[in-house]
């Protein structure tokens, strides 16, 4: 059974996590084994930048628990580049379903985010926006996720913006950030969505959410846990392993358990699973931390 309410991080595959989160034995290739004994949900954030291979998503499904729920950013070829113009981004926005395909035939997939620029606004681009999400060559319904809209300019903050999100059923992203307020509004009776960045002064990731703050944050999303069928929740501060930090630290307020506390992963299996170590190999774990 999937908690309603998923806290998790934006991407795994740091290597400043190693100590901070991960144990120094660890390889890269076993980092998402180990992250997946810990949280149920994980934001790719590499999709953001490149497409991945098929193999590379079905390697994704194998590594990870059934119960497991991924999002996804959409590529920044789509969002930034052509800025959602469909005549433009549709060839991109095909073969970019088409490589995670995996994700969503597993029902491991629980949103894609549409993360928007900073020079996307409401002026110019809201029909871009529109014409976008009519023309989406999936199937939400039947294949069971759903879209998350991330603003990064002050202009969607409307009424009617937000009522469009409602009729259209998409989710708005709640951000963490200097940028925008921290509205929380839900569009989306199935998903609500919650990004925390941080208020770094050079770099907003680079940032720690004391316990005071997570408090404080806790008891917001508490009011609106009741309103939702589901919520995802992930910390993008990844400098120094403080997302993986904040997220436990967040967890435990809303009285969620993890999969295992990541001192209690056991590195032996993990290292059976990844096909290092024979599975039947016994007593190794106190000489890989």
């Amino acid at each position: 059974m999937v908690s309603k309410v998923l806290v998790g991080t934006s991407g795994w595959g740091y290597d400043e996590w190693i100590g901070p989160f991960y144990p120094k034995s660890l390889k890269q290739e076993d980092f998402l084994l180990f992250y997946s004994e810990v949280f149920y949900t994980n934001e790719i954030n590499t999709t953001f930048y490149n497409v991945p291979s098929r193999w590379v998503v079905q390697n994704w499904v194998n590594k990870t628990p059934s119960n497991f729920l991924f999002s996804a950013k959409i590529p920044q070829t789509i969002t930034h580049k052509y800025q959602l113009d469909i005549d433009l981004c549709l060839n991109d926005l095909n073969h970019y379903l088409d490589s995670m395909k995996p994700l969503i035939n597993a029902k491991k997939l629980l949103s894609f985010l549409i993360q928007l620029p900073p020079t996307f606004n409401k002026r110019d681009h809201f029909g871009n926006l529109k014409e976008f999400v009519n023309n989406w060559p999936g199937d939400l319904k039947s294949e069971k996720y759903h879209l998350t809209v991330e603003f990064r300019h002050k202009s969607w903050m409307d009424d009617d913006v937000f009522e469009y999100l409602r009729k259209k059923s998409l989710t708005y992203c709640a951000v963490i950030e200097p940028l925008l307020p921290p509205r929380m509004d839900i569009t989306n009776p199935e998903l609500a969505y919650i990004r925390f960045h941080g208020f770094g002064k050079k770099i907003w990731f680079d940032y720690f959410f004391k316990e005071e703050e997570i408090k404080r944050w806790a008891r917001s999303i508490s009011e609106i846990i009741p309103k939702v069928d589901r919520i995802g929740i992930y910390f993008n501060n990844h400098f120094s392993g403080y997302a993986a930090k904040n997220s436990l630290m967040l967890m435990k307020e809303l009285a969620l358990q993890p999969r295992n506390s990541p001192e209690k992963v056991s590195i032996l299996d993990v290292k059976k699973k990844s096909g290092e170590y024979s599975k039947g190999q016994t007593d190794l774990d106190k000489f890989l931390k």
